[in-house]
């Protein structure tokens, strides 16, 4: 979880989302099984960037909103082709809660591979897991360093936390080495 508290506001409804981008905010919403209903809320655009710096995609975020204090994941980024953020989906979560979550998954050692003239493929660098939202991880390393030619990784190779399920086919090749 991180340590730093992100501040959202309160998104006025007469507000159009071309009004909030220019105002250098970002809209977005949090939801979640808990909460009554959506709140629409909104992001500084500074803000949103230090956030997305420190967290990885399985975090949990530390968000106020009027005083109020919502720990929630980024569910979705929405981006538009230039890649500049339109829109956040925010999913509040209890403290052991079960949920669904892709987790992005990082490759360490393609530097020793080079070395040996090999290179890693990937097919995807998610995996999806469920479980207690405390419990899964917020992201998954995998050291590639010592693999050789056409060594695979799949997804029944990532060490899963107890009370956490692997939701992605376990048969699933997530990257191969190559020459």
């Amino acid at each position: 979880m991180s340590n730093i508290i992100f501040k959202l506001y309160e998104r006025n409804k007469k507000e159009n989302v071309k009004q909030i981008r220019s105002a250098g905010f970002t809209p977005c919403v949090i939801y979640g099984e808990f909460l009554p209903e959506p709140i629409s809320a909104k992001m500084e655009n500074v803000e949103l960037a230090k956030m997305l710096k420190c967290n990885s995609k399985g975090s949990i975020i530390p968000l106020t909103l009027n005083d109020k204090k919502f720990n929630c994941v980024v569910k979705e980024v929405q981006k538009s082709n230039f890649r500049e953020i339109l829109h956040l989906d925010l999913q509040y979560v209890k403290p052991n809660e079960v949920i669904k979550l892709r987790i992005p998954v990082n490759y360490l050692g393609q530097s020793a591979l080079e070395a040996k003239r090999l290179v890693l493929q990937t097919f995807t660098s998610f995996v999806d897991f469920q479980g207690n939202v405390e419990k899964i991880p917020e992201f998954i390393d995998i050291d590639v360093s010592k693999m050789t030619f056409e060594d695979k990784v799949c997804a029944k190779d990532i060490h899963v936390p107890e009370g956490v399920t692997l939701i992605t086919d376990p048969n699933t090749v997530l990257a191969v080495i190559n020459a």
